[in-house]
């Protein structure tokens, strides 16, 4: 009895694991005025994430983490001349969809993601 206890207490303190967020993504979304539509491939190892997000001009490197069902990942890229870093905070839904906001600069918006 009393191992079992141990034993219960112990998973009850135990991280949460993450979500298995790998394979490709379709991202929609919306910052300051510009509207964003990428496919982005995931690799995850553990709780790390890396990959690519690619449109029909160019292809940018990824890195993030997962920690439960939320997944925080970003890329560098540049608007008007400007190289600006997007940060994406997102909580997984179903294992399939995702939502959350882009942040940049001080400015915020909105995406969602489907897996394919």
């Amino acid at each position: 009895m009393t191992k079992n206890l141990l034993f219960l207490l112990t998973l009850s303190i135990l991280p949460a694991c993450a979500a298995d967020v790998s394979g490709a993504w379709k991202l929609e979304g919306d910052i300051a005025g510009v509207h964003i539509n990428r496919v982005c491939t995931i690799k995850q190892a553990d709780t790390k994430i890396s990959g690519a997000c690619k449109n029909p001009t160019n292809e940018l490197a990824l890195s993030g983490e997962v920690n439960g069902s939320n997944v925080t990942w970003s890329y560098d890229t540049e608007y008007e001349g400007s190289k600006i870093t997007l940060v994406f905070k997102g909580t997984l839904e179903a294992g399939s969809s995702m939502k959350g906001k882009i942040e940049t600069a001080g400015t915020t918006g909105d995406f969602t993601a489907k897996k394919q």
